[in-house]
């Protein structure tokens, strides 16, 4: 499958990235998430001789939580195209920011009652069909699900999520920004804590690829909520889906980006007590 048919590209001569959820500016044009403000592509509405021609309104505040940055429903206009920008969630009809508009970034009640719907519609079906058991129990056969070992499809599949990701990852480092860093100068992670006596918890975070482990444990550490009065050694071990036993602490003097590939799992886990003794 070509990549380039799933989302749009960028208009933004310098970018051209491609976005899966592309917004359209009110100048008509298709802007990824980072160029779709108007200050950000010189957007040729703003330099127009007549003011009657879609003004630009006043944002309002994103609607989760203690966010305060701007919603897309203040930012787009009216007459954009719903095939390629949203001014809400589609699920439950509120204006999010660009960064908690996916109905799982922002616990979006839509979601959570059409999954309650599914399951109620699940098992009337089950209860329709399957009210009288027969004499004997058929043999259910269960196949676990392989990853496909073809080089091309496993590229693919890393391909899509790194782009699904980079919607959702925030900067691991608070002094890194991402209109100053170039996506390809960027190492997408999912950080994970299995602590013991802590919940288990999960972050998408991206760092530099210049960064080195010892730092990323660090400001892993922040991001995941361990307290500074929590004195046990930490490392990040990255997860193995073949062999979880197998995997041993990463080196904190290397390069994060040395050790893991983008995409991967990390957790942060107290380091073995073969290790810190």
């Amino acid at each position: 499958m070509d990549h380039d048919a799933v989302g749009l590209r960028c208009d933004l001569a310098s970018c051209h990235e491609v976005d899966f959820l592309p917004i359209k500016c009110h100048c008509n044009k298709v802007f990824c998430r980072f160029h779709i403000s108007p200050d950000k592509h010189i957007c040729v509405s703003l330099d127009g001789p007549s003011k009657e021609c879609t003004p630009v309104a006043k944002r309002q505040r994103c609607v989760l939580g203690d966010c305060d940055k701007p919603s897309l429903g203040g930012a787009i206009s009216q007459e954009v195209d719903a095939q390629t920008s949203s001014t809400g969630c589609p699920k439950c009809l509120l204006s999010f920011c660009i960064d908690h508009r996916h109905p799982d970034l922002h616990s979006c009640t839509g979601l959570q009652k059409q999954e309650s719907d599914e399951q109620k519609d699940a098992q009337h079906i089950l209860t329709r069909h399957f009210s009288n058991p027969p004499s004997h129990t058929p043999v259910a056969v269960r196949r676990s699900v392989k990853p496909p070992t073809d080089p091309k499809k496993l590229a693919q599949i890393q391909k899509v999520a790194l782009m699904k990701m980079r919607h959702s990852a925030t900067a691991g480092d608070p002094r890194d920004k991402s209109s100053t860093v170039p996506a390809n100068e960027r190492l997408h992670i999912k950080a994970r804590l299995k602590v013991t006596g802590m919940p288990v918890q999960e972050r998408l975070i991206w760092f530099r690829k210049s960064v080195v482990t010892g730092r990323a444990l660090d400001l892993i550490s922040t991001n995941l909520g361990i307290p500074s009065s929590y004195q046990a050694p930490l490392c990040l071990i990255e997860e193995s889906v073949s062999d979880p036993s197998s995997c041993s602490p990463l080196q904190n003097d290397l390069l994060l980006s040395e050790q893991v590939e983008d995409t991967c799992t990390v957790i942060l886990s107290a380091l073995p007590r073969s290790r810190s003794d």
